[in-house]
């Protein structure tokens, strides 16, 4: 299980690829994609930090940890209590990296002073001591929702990674996560970029799916990933097991599939055999 306390990590002062997660809608593989994209780049021999910013915390039960044990994280961090090193935790996993979230954290906005420049306290505790810079890959996963935590998230990462379920109702959601992120751009990180969209649930066997699938192709100035996640009672066992994809059913399509999505994001193709 993951140890506690300040993690060790050595520093290695690099470029550090900063993702952000967001969907804006529940139930679109979000937590799913960061837990098995971040194993799955784990594997490659990139170390990689979660950083779980959502009061669910959905992504910190999901490798492995109990949201609800006495352990400082991300509200302890933002707060101003503990330094982002001594909250980052190890998982089970070599590479793999949390900064785990707990319930409390939804109301951790309201103990911070009023600021326009609140939003922007994660991303700094993040710079301090070279945390990040330690890392290769820094990867946020958000709530369903545009409020502080998620807004939080966009100011700390670099790039936009956006989930989207083969649904009418998603893709239209798909609106409003650009429309945040132009937002945040203007006001709080002006060097944000769209990384690319990942096709969750999808059923090549439908025409519908196919049909929304093409239609995403073709939206302009926007990456759509050639990985394309499909619907696997294997992802939900994971979530119940809080073991990645990679581990828990390595030779899984599901598992192929996350492989895959960390070789186009890594920009190196294929992975050896694990």
């Amino acid at each position: 299980m993951a140890s506690e306390g300040r993690c060790k990590l050595s520093c290695r002062f690099q470029v550090t690829v900063s993702i952000a997660c967001v969907s804006g809608k529940g139930g679109v593989g979000k937590t799913t994609t960061v837990i098995n994209l971040g194993a799955a780049l784990a594997e490659r021999g990139k170390r990689v930090l979660l950083v779980d910013c959502d009061p669910q915390s959905n992504l910190t039960s999901g490798v492995g940890l109990d949201p609800y044990d006495e352990r400082p994280g991300i509200s302890a961090v933002i707060g101003g209590h503990v330094e982002a090193g001594d909250a980052i935790a190890e998982t089970s996993w070599s590479n793999l990296w949390v900064l785990p979230a707990s319930p409390d954290l939804s109301a951790v906005e309201g103990e911070l002073a009023s600021s326009i420049d609140k939003e922007l306290v994660l991303r700094d505790a993040l710079r301090r001591d070279g945390i990040r810079a330690t890392f290769d890959y820094v990867l946020f996963d958000t709530p369903p929702s545009f409020g502080f935590q998620t807004i939080s998230a966009l100011a700390a990462a670099g790039e936009v990674l956006i989930p989207v379920q083969m649904s009418g109702f998603a893709i239209r959601g798909l609106k409003e996560v650009l429309r945040t992120v132009h937002l945040v751009r203007s006001r709080l990180n002006p060097d944000l970029a769209i990384l690319g969209i990942v096709p969750t649930f999808v059923n090549l066997r439908t025409r519908f799916s196919r049909q929304l699938l093409d239609g995403l192709c073709e939206l302009a100035n926007i990456r759509v990933f050639a990985t394309v996640i499909t619907p696997t009672v294997k992802l939900q066992e994971t979530s119940l097991a809080g073991i990645p994809i990679t581990a828990y059913a390595s030779s899984s399509k599901a598992a192929a599939a996350y492989r895959e999505l960390a070789g186009e994001i890594a920009g190196e193709g294929p992975a050896a055999d694990v």
